[in-house]
């Protein structure tokens, strides 16, 4: 009985942040790195909260630097809200996703994109959630940065999905995410997880 009340003293005590699961991502265009991310998901109780961050920073006929954040909400599987903010030097953007009793409001804006909607269903996967979950049956998630939801499918090495006419590739080993291909009206870059 006391070694039960150490390990529940010692639980109570434990910092959260050592609990949190933590993958670290390299991006890069054409084999030139660009930037990093890091996606960081902590549970408590039904309520799980995803946060992904990343920036990057490259010359294309101009400097062009993106510093991302976005925080993911689920209540168990259920998707209910998102907050992602981006600063660019093109200014500062955010899209807000919130369920609310029976729909999503959305409110995304975006470089030269702007959406403001209901969505009229639960959704359970949302971009956030192709860093710790491979999408094993999944047809459908949430872009947080766009407000829409979109079709996964199943490819014979990989899962596509098409966000805004945007093709993105998504590759798992062992059920984790190893490296997506991410279409950009520039050109394509390339997220990869780091070697541990």
């Amino acid at each position: 009985m006391k070694s039960l009340y150490k390990i529940a003293l010692l639980l109570f005590f434990f910092p959260m942040d050592l609990l949190a699961q933590v993958q670290e991502y390299d991006i890069s265009i054409a084999g030139i790195s660009i930037g990093e991310m890091t996606a960081t998901k902590k549970v408590t109780g039904e309520i799980s909260q995803i946060d992904v961050k990343s920036n990057v920073g490259f010359w294309f006929f101009g400097k062009i630097e993106l510093d991302l954040h976005t925080i993911s909400v689920f209540n168990g599987k259920h998707f209910i809200k998102s907050d992602l903010k981006s600063k660019t030097n093109k200014g500062d953007f955010r899209s807000l996703i919130t369920w609310e009793n029976d729909h999503y409001k959305v409110n995304s804006r975006n470089y030269k994109y702007e959406l403001d909607t209901e969505v009229q269903r639960k959704v359970f996967f949302s971009s956030a959630s192709f860093y710790f979950e491979e999408p094993i049956n999944v047809k459908e998630f949430f872009a947080e940065g766009y407000g829409l939801v979109c079709p996964v499918i199943k490819r014979k090495d990989h899962y596509e999905v098409n966000v805004n006419g945007n093709k993105n590739r998504f590759y798992y080993v062992d059920g984790k995410l190893d490296k997506a291909v991410m279409e950009f009206p520039i050109k394509n870059y390339l997220v990869k997880r780091k070697s541990k």
